[in-house]
């Protein structure tokens, strides 16, 4: 019998986007930087409704209270804080008419531009695997990364009233200018709740993922910025980005909360936020697949600290890639050349 004849990951990655109806979101991406994927693509089964009712659950536990979706009065004008920081309301009455954080370069900027960030989400309910694997997803992913493409976080944002908006910024991995030309990391994020200017949607500059270079100086301060736009959508949607895309967010004038996931996705030679290799059940690799492991980064060889780590890490590597190209019938995923490997 004649051995199958394997897709080339270029053509593979453009059929499945064709499949999914999301040429226009293609173009979309390539021209503003951005894309839209409405709910009734982006959320099946519910998705938005099912993922936001846990994140209540896991807000509820981590910070002792219930968010209060309606007047967002659990997360007004909450404290500016250092990435990594315990979300920490203490003092929010006093903060709530000190100087906005509308730059980097104001010292005394008091409130928090970006809300409540909850961390590592990813195994505290089985709905964020869904959402790792819903096809449009990992559709626009692959078009920007390739089918080699990692996890690097999935984490959650609920931001309440506010007066700071969050400064322009890529996010390139932490690379210096200049960028380089084609995608290395992309960034997606589920609209749990509607987006709009008054509701602190997410900004964008149209077309700046082409400058390839980070935002300097005055760059970064948004009230200064004429050419970024909020990006808007219903709940349910999805809305992806480049890495070099320049970004932001404007400050929250409605009452409410908004809530987002995001799920920022690398090359696999770039260092992820989050350490998923060893810690995937197989039960959860049964359900969803061979590209489970792949996005989970079990294809990946981490640092080593003895040669018999370097072996086994490279041979269980090694079987995950085997098991996903032999899956979905393509091959060239450890051609480094090409950047849909």
């Amino acid at each position: 019998m004649a051995a199958a004849i394997k897709q080339e990951p270029r053509d593979r990655a453009w059929s499945e986007i064709c499949d999914l109806g999301l040429q226009s979101h293609v173009a979309d991406l390539d021209a503003h930087s951005f894309c839209v994927i409405p709910p009734e693509i982006a959320n099946p089964n519910g998705l938005a409704d099912r993922m936001l009712e846990a994140l209540l659950d896991i807000a509820e536990k981590r910070n002792g209270e219930r968010p209060d979706l309606e007047t967002g009065a659990t997360h007004a004008n909450q404290p500016n804080m250092h990435f990594g920081a315990k979300n920490d309301r203490f003092g929010r009455d006093e903060l709530k008419d000190q100087t906005p954080a509308v730059a980097p370069n104001i010292p005394e900027a008091s409130d928090s531009p970006f809300g409540d960030r909850m961390h590592s989400i990813f195994f505290e309910d089985e709905v964020f695997a869904d959402a790792l694997m819903n096809p449009p997803l990992l559709a626009i992913v692959t078009y920007l990364l390739g089918y080699s493409a990692v996890l690097s976080n999935m984490g959650c944002w609920m931001k309440g009233p506010n007066k700071s908006n969050f400064p322009l910024h890529t996010d390139a991995g932490g690379m210096p200018s200049p960028l380089p030309t084609m995608s290395y990391t992309a960034q997606c994020t589920y609209l749990l709740t509607d987006f709009d200017r008054e509701k602190g949607a997410t900004a964008i500059v149209p077309g700046s993922h082409k400058w390839c270079r980070n935002p300097v100086g005055i760059e970064r301060d948004l009230s200064h910025h004429e050419n970024a736009i909020p990006i808007e959508g219903k709940a349910g949607s999805l809305v992806v980005w480049p890495g070099n895309a320049w970004h932001a967010a404007y400050n929250r004038t409605a009452p409410g909360l908004r809530v987002s996931v995001t799920v920022y996705f690398c090359r696999p030679f770039m260092r992820p936020l989050e350490d998923f290799i060893g810690r995937v059940p197989q039960e959860m690799i049964d359900k969803y697949g061979p590209r489970l492991p792949m996005v989970l980064q079990q294809g990946c060889v981490p640092g080593y600290a003895s040669q018999g780590d370097r072996i086994s890490d490279t041979a269980r590597a090694e079987r995950v890639i085997d098991a996903f190209e032999a899956d979905v019938g393509v091959g060239g995923l450890r051609d480094k050349d090409d950047q849909f490997h």
